[in-house]
Order: C-alpha cells, then sequence, then structure tokens
C-alpha cells in the first residue's frame, strides 16, 4: 500500500512536483483535538490554468476526504483555491485538527450527488467504490503528526488522472492517414487505484464493477488523440483495439489494431500511460466496411506492421518528458542497464532535444556504481551498473531526469532473484505422473508475493520434450531439438498449468526460467496409478483439479468425484495413508484484514484399499474461521471501534470444543470441531478493564459473515 505521499508519474497534460511556488504557512496556534483548522496545500494538477474548464481536462473543484490512523471515515470537505501560478497553485481547506496519524484523500471533478457522508466505515469502502464517467483527479496522503495547520509544509500534492491516452502515428508512406477511433471502450472509470491485496497503491488496474464497453462509432473517428478509462485487456475476452482510417492505392479501408508489443504479449489499458500506435509499412487492403473491422481479425503483421509502445509522460501543456520505464529490476553483480529519456519542446512535435535535460543519482544510492551512471543526450539512452555484491536486503536507486519544472524518477532495485519455489508435479517434488499417453501433469510454480505489479504480464518459459498443454493458452516455441512453452503470468501466487504426457515411460526434469528468476526445475517419472471413486461430507463428489493432500504418496483429482493415487516407490499395502481436503466457503477482506471460512475433510485408508480402486469418502473434521474482531464501550450503537490487540486472550463458549486466539493486531482465529452443525451457538468474549465484550452467532452466520463487533451488551458479525 501506498504509505507516504509520492511523485506520481501523469499521463500527457500533467504536470511534475517540484514547481517553486511556496507553501503558505499559517501560524500554528493552541487548538483542541477535533476543532477546525485552516490547512493549505500546493498541487500539481494537469493544465492547471485552465482550472474552470472541464472540456479542456482541468479541474472544476477540489475535495479533501479525511480517515483516521485505522482508515475510518471522518469527514469531507471542499477546498478553495486562494493561489494560482503556471504549473499548479494553492489551495485551503478548513479540516478536523488532530495529532494523531491522519490519512488524506484529494479528490477534484468528482459528482458528489448521492455520496453518504457516514463517519466510521472504512477508505476502501469509501474511497475504493467511487466511479465516474468524467475525468478526475486523485492522490492520496499520509499525515504520520496528524493535521494542523502546518501539516503540508514542504509537501506537494500531486494527483492522478483516472484516464490513459492513445494516438496514432503513421510512418507508412502506402497509407494516407484519415484518423481513428477506439473499440470496447470502457464506459467509466474508478476514481482511486486500489487492490484488495495491497491496499491503495500506483499501478494496481482498477475497474469499476458495472464497467460495459462502448462499441466504436465511425462518427467518432478523427486524427485527434483519444483519452480511455483504463481496464485488464491483456487476457480480456472483448479486447479494447484501435480502428484506423485510411486510403490505400485509392481507395479507403479500415485497419483494426491489437494492442499488443513486439513480443505479442496484449497491453492493459492503464491510467498514467500514453499509448502510441506507429505504423509503419502497409502491404495490403483491409476492411472496406466499418462494421467488418469491428468484427473482424486485427491486422497486426497481417495487412499492416504497427509497434504500439507504452510509456509514462509528464508535461506542462506546451513540452513533454517521456522516459522508457520508471522501474529497474537487476537481479545479477555487476549488471548492466539502460533505459531511454527524451525531452520534446513541442508536444505535438515528434523531435526530441535532450538539451539542458539533467539526469542525476538521489542520495541513499544501495543498487548501483555511482560513478557508472551515463545520459548521452544525442540518443537519450541511460546507462549504469549494479554493485559488485547482491545485498541481504533489496538495494534502491532513484535517478531523477528532469528539465526546468518536469521531471521523472526511475527506480532501480538490485536485489536477490526471484525464487519459483515451491516447484511440483501433481503436488510433489520429484513428480509422480500415471504411465500412459494423456495422463495428467499439473505443474505449480510460485510467483512470490513482493514480485512488482509493474512487470505483469511476465512471460515464462517451460522446457519439456514430455508433456503437452492440456488446455489452450500457451505459446509453443522449438529453438532446435528442444521445445518450450511460454505461459503469461498476470498475478502473483501459485501458477497452475495443466499438462498431459505425450506417451508412456515419461521421465525427464522440466525447466522454467523467466527474467528477474533463479531457473526452476522438477524432475517426474512415471508409475502405474490406483484410481477410485472420492466423495467428502454427504457424499458430494469431490471437484476437479482440487488439492487433496496425502501423508505419503501423492492424490489427484482427474475428474470430478475421481482419484488417482501414486504410491511411494517402495509401498506396502498395509500402509497407512491420511487425506485431507480443505474446502473454502468463504474468503474476503475488510480493511486488507483476511477473512475466511474453511472446511477441513479427512479420512484414514491405507494403499491396499487405493490398490483395489476402493472408494474414498472424507468427512468434516474441524472448521476454522478467521476474520477482523473490535469492540466498542458503546451499547446502543457501533460508533468508537478499538481494534482487538494481537496480544489479547479470546474465550470461545457454546460449543463445545470450540477454541479462539488472537493471530494479529484486530485478526482472531477460530477452530471449530467438525460435530458443530450451522446450528451451533458461538460466543466469542473478550475481556480488558474489567469489562467483558462479546457477540453471540453460529456457525451458520460465521459462513457469510467474519467481521466480528463487540459490546458489552452483545455484538454482532458482518462482511
Amino acid at each position: 500500500m501506498s504509505k507516504i505521499i509520492k511523485a506520481i508519474s501523469l499521463i500527457c497534460l500533467i504536470i511534475i512536483a517540484g514547481c517553486s511556488q511556496d507553501v503558505i504557512i499559517i501560524p500554528d496556534q493552541q487548538i483542541q483535538e477535533g476543532e477546525e483548522v485552516a490547512v493549505s496545500f500546493n498541487t500539481i494538477i494537469p493544465e492547471f490554468k485552465t482550472v474552470v474548464t472541464r472540456a479542456n481536462g482541468g479541474v472544476n473543484d477540489m475535495y479533501v476526504l479525511v480517515f483516521d490512523e485505522n482508515g475510518n471515515y471522518i469527514a469531507r470537505r471542499q477546498a478553495t483555491l486562494s493561489n494560482q501560478t503556471e504549473t499548479g497553485g494553492t489551495f485551503i481547506v478548513q479540516l478536523p485538527s488532530s495529532s494523531n496519524s491522519r490519512i488524506v484523500h484529494f479528490i477534484s471533478n468528482y459528482d458528489w450527488s448521492g455520496f453518504n457522508d457516514i463517519a466510521g466505515l472504512n477508505e476502501a469502502t469509501v474511497v475504493a467504490l467511487l466511479s465516474t464517467s468524467n475525468t478526475t483527479f486523485w492522490s492520496r496522503v499520509e499525515l504520520e503528526n496528524g493535521i494542523s495547520s502546518t501539516s503540508f509544509s514542504g509537501l506537494t500534492v500531486s494527483l492522478l488522472r483516472n484516464q490513459a491516452k492513445i494516438s496514432v502515428v503513421n510512418e507508412a508512406d502506402e497509407l494516407t492517414f484519415n484518423g481513428f477511433t477506439i473499440h470496447n471502450k470502457p464506459s467509466k472509470g474508478s476514481v482511486a487505484q486500489y487492490s484488495s491485496t495491497t491496499g491503495f497503491e500506483e499501478g494496481v488496474i482498477t475497474e469499476p464493477l458495472d464497467m460495459t464497453l462502448i462499441p466504436a462509432q465511425s462518427s467518432d473517428i478523427s486524427t485527434d488523440e483519444k483519452y480511455l478509462f483504463e481496464r485488464k485487456n491483456a487476457y480480456a475476452t472483448d479486447i479494447t483495439t484501435v480502428i484506423v482510417r485510411g486510403n490505400y492505392n485509392g481507395q479507403q479501408y479500415y485497419y483494426k489494431i491489437d494492442l499488443i508489443d513486439s513480443e505479442k504479449n496484449r497491453y492493459d489499458i492503464e491510467r498514467n500511460y500514453h499509448y502510441i500506435v506507429k505504423i509503419k509499412t502497409v502491404t495490403r487492403a483491409g476492411y472496406t466496411s466499418f462494421n467488418d473491422a469491428l468484427e473482424g481479425a486485427s491486422h497486426n503483421n497481417t495487412a499492416l506492421d504497427p509497434i504500439i509502445e507504452k510509456y509514462p509522460i509528464i508535461s506542462d501543456g506546451i513540452s513533454k518528458l517521456e522516459v522508457e520505464k520508471t522501474l529497474v529490476i537487476l537481479t545479477k553483480p555487476n549488471q548492466q542497464f539502460s533505459v531511454w529519456a527524451k525531452y520534446f519542446p513541442e508536444i505535438s512535435n515528434t523531435t526530441f532535444n535532450n538539451s539542458g535535460v539533467s539526469v542525476t543519482l538521489q542520495s541513499g544510492n544501495t543498487s548501483i556504481v555511482g560513478g557508472s551512471l551515463n545520459f548521452n543526450p544525442t540518443t537519450g539512452n541511460i546507462t549504469a551498473t549494479g554493485l559488485s555484491q547482491i545485498p541481504e536486503e533489496p538495494g534502491n536507486a532513484r535517478i531523477v531526469v528532469s528539465k526546468g519544472d518536469l521531471a521523472r524518477t526511475i527506480r532501480v532495485v538490485l536485489r536477490t532473484p526471484f525464487s519459483f519455489s515451491p516447484v511440483t508435479i501433481n503436488d510433489q517434488n520429484p513428480g509422480l505422473v500415471a504411465d500412459g499417453q494423456s495422463s495428467q501433469a499439473t505443474l505449480k510454480f510460485n510467483i512470490p508475493d513482493d514480485f512488482p505489479d509493474d512487470l505483469f504480464p511476465l512471460p515464462i518459459r517451460i522446457y519439456t520434450n514430455g508433456l503437452y498443454p492440456a488446455s489452450t493458452g500457451l505459446e509453443m516455441v522449438v529453438e532446435g531439438s528442444q521445445i518450450h512453452y511460454i505461459y503469461r503470468a498476470t498475478q502473483r501466487g501459485i501458477q497452475t498449468i495443466n499438462f498431459k504426457t505425450n506417451k508412456s515411460g515419461n521421465a525427464e526434469t522440466v525447466a522454467i526460467k523467466a527474467d528477474y528468476f533463479a531457473d526452476g526445475s522438477i524432475a517426474y517419472n512415471s508409475f502405474v496409478a490406483f484410481r477410485g471413486n472420492i466423495s467428502y461430507g454427504n457424499n458430494v463428489n469431490v471437484p476437479n483439479n482440487v488439492t487433496v493432500s496425502a501423508s505419503i504418496g501423492s492424490l489427484t483429482i482427474p475428474s470430478t468425484g475421481t482419484y488417482s493415487y501414486a504410491p511411494p516407490s517402495n509401498y506396502n499395502l498395509n500402509t497407512s495413508v491420511n487425506l485431507e481436503y480443505e474446502n473454502q466457503v468463504a474468503w474476503n477482506t475488510n480493511s486488507n484484514i483476511r477473512q475466511s471460512f474453511h472446511e477441513y475433510y479427512r479420512t484414514t485408508t491405507t494403499i491396499g484399499h487405493m490398490y483395489n480402486n476402493g472408494n474414498l469418502n472424507l468427512a468434516l473434521d474441524g472448521i476454522i474461521v478467521t476474520g477482523r474482531i473490535r469492540y466498542t464501550t458503546n451499547t446502543n450503537n457501533y460508533n468508537g471501534m478499538s481494534n482487538v490487540p494481537g496480544n489479547a486472550t479470546l474465550t470461545v463458549t457454546g460449543t463445545a470444543g470450540a477454541t479462539g486466539e488472537m493471530m494479529a493486531n484486530q485478526r482472531y482465529q477460530l477452530t471449530i470441531p467438525g460435530t458443530a452443525s450451522n446450528n451451533s451457538t458461538i460466543r466469542v468474549t473478550y475481556r480488558t478493564s474489567n469489562t467483558n465484550y462479546y457477540v453471540d452467532t453460529t456457525v451458520g452466520a460465521l459462513r457469510s459473515n467474519q467481521y466480528m463487533q463487540l459490546r458489552s451488551n452483545g455484538g454482532r458479525v458482518q462482511n
């Protein structure tokens, strides 16, 4: 989650932080907690000089939303403009003062009609769900020392636009370019960038729940650049495309262009980025009908050769500064890297001039050799070399590229390579695969939680001669006699890819390779599988491809209600095997606190029983519930909630054998025996200051609601 205000790269027509105007300092006075205090803050706003003209993309209004240190909503206030310059301005707003840390959201151009100012709601509920069909600007700041008249002294609020930009450049002599439009454009966008995993964070693509796609209209075709809201386009079914109209060999045609890079990876549409479609050559006619272009296949590498470029831009409305990327990851000692930076004196001109562009290394560098930083103004190339030793903790360097008031920051991280571990085939390492052609071989590996979002989608090369993909989605590449497949990871966590064997008796080592990662590998062998029927609870078939763990050997579910068991190489038919199936009933987050309801089904069998293809039924043995837990001293409402501390003791009564414990601050875990029914009562009690705070609920209620709010006269559970 983005904790402290940071410079945010904005798309075209956005002013960079660092302008020279002074913050207005209002003398700090002795005020009481919660009293209104006048606070001034500087902003960097795209096209600030058109402050009253919405059609030109300027800022119409500014609202400030205040949340407490736990992210609970306190107030919303409108700010007024007090001073304006060419590159920014100063606002003044009345905010409730506090010596406690506060979280502040700045939102401009949002329609607040229908907004419900209910105090106590979490910022994820209040801000993350805001969506609009208008251009809006947003930023988030944490004030560790609370709110006073000098809270923003020395800080500049950089507002992030909620749109991306697409433009088309024709470099093909064969085509007379007449304009373009966008097909399947998002109808609306979110105000803020938010992930349920990492919180409010730049680079996270956030789609509104009720977003629809707008088909292209021929009447919208023009040569002007187009703005659109962000969307997860890389793996979408109905993708966003560019429809180009032009004359080829004297006739008018329409060309459909997919937004893909040079390696045919489709781009997501991300706010803050400018996507430039460069048409290099045209080799044949396109579609004669506009509607045929909408319905037909894309022309990339068939009728024309477009290059789609994506990079951050920052501009003052006249000139612009662009960099190739804002994050570089180094994973080897003495590793060299190169990125480009270009300054365009005229925003609409494709000629760059880096005269006067400064490239400097900020203090605190722990990742690159300081003297190795070099900038070639003629080519725009920035080069440097990483340190000779990989640090235990990731090293960081920040390279600032600036020209006047425009600046971009490139972050360079030096770290050990990421690891694919654990790597398994059929949940074992080494893997075991049933002997025979077309036997299931499920490959799993991990993308760790600290892998940057900026590097997705990540192409991963999988080298194997004995396996083939069980479904579509992988690209096959042949290099000499070696076959490998390209899998594109789009998110962190366990990656699951289903393969099948191409012949009997397979045994090999599968290799996994990707940029930023240490090479991974796993060997597997073939075996004769034991097969039978498997169910859980009241004879419900175990679903296809879920994980059923075995104490020895390996058990997979190749199809619903059927198991395939691989025994150890030296087995005895009388050996007992413990089996467990975890059924996830609920999983969600509340203010970044993970909440869940899991059932655990278990049984003990023997290898001999499965050898004889015996049926298996796993009985409910236990339930684990996790969630958020807080309490209030109020007895007639739920205001003033406080977190139950991580070292607190929870008492659980009502159901024999049920226990509870604190896993962390405001996060609990209940363990409930499998004999409990949905109607079984659960009372959870937390005692502090000689007062019992409790909530009464049932096992059935916890299946859908895990957030506990305790009171001395009885609380409630909700999500």
